[in-house]
């Protein structure tokens, strides 16, 4: 059982890791507004699920489509589904000298920022209970 585990993690850390070289240095780059073109897909494979995200963008009046696969690691990919549905806007970053490369980031995404934002919440209001001796 625990190899198994070890297999899944390692999958798991092999792909956020290629996806973030593929983004390397893009949180620099311009960003664009792109919109879901169809469902997520649930996929399974080396390093558990995930989901692959399509969507479609503009750079400089070109336009271009975007793969974004986001990793699932011990939990559903369910809440990943829902949160990508067909139609909904994204903020992409764009490589400038190759703009058919584009990276989603979760930081760019207002969703992204609210959750980032109620966990800070959560911490402030745990670290306020805490009796201090």
């Amino acid at each position: 059982m625990g190899g198994l585990f070890l297999d899944v993690f390692v999958g798991y850390l092999l792909r956020s890791l290629a996806g973030a070289w593929k983004g390397r240095g893009g949180g620099n780059w311009p960003t664009a507004n792109a919109t879901v073109t169809a469902d997520p897909a649930s996929i399974h494979g080396f390093g558990g699920g995930g989901v692959e995200v399509v969507y479609s963008y503009r750079f400089e009046g070109e336009p271009y489509t975007g793969l974004h696969e986001e990793p699932v690691f011990g939990g559903s990919d369910i809440e990943h589904i829902e949160r990508f549905p067909t139609g909904r806007s994204l903020v992409v970053r764009v490589k400038p000298t190759d703009p058919e490369v584009s990276v989603v980031g979760d930081g760019d995404q207002t969703d992204g920022i609210r959750k980032r934002l109620e966990r800070m919440d959560e911490h402030d209001r745990n670290a306020s209970r805490k009796p201090t001796p």
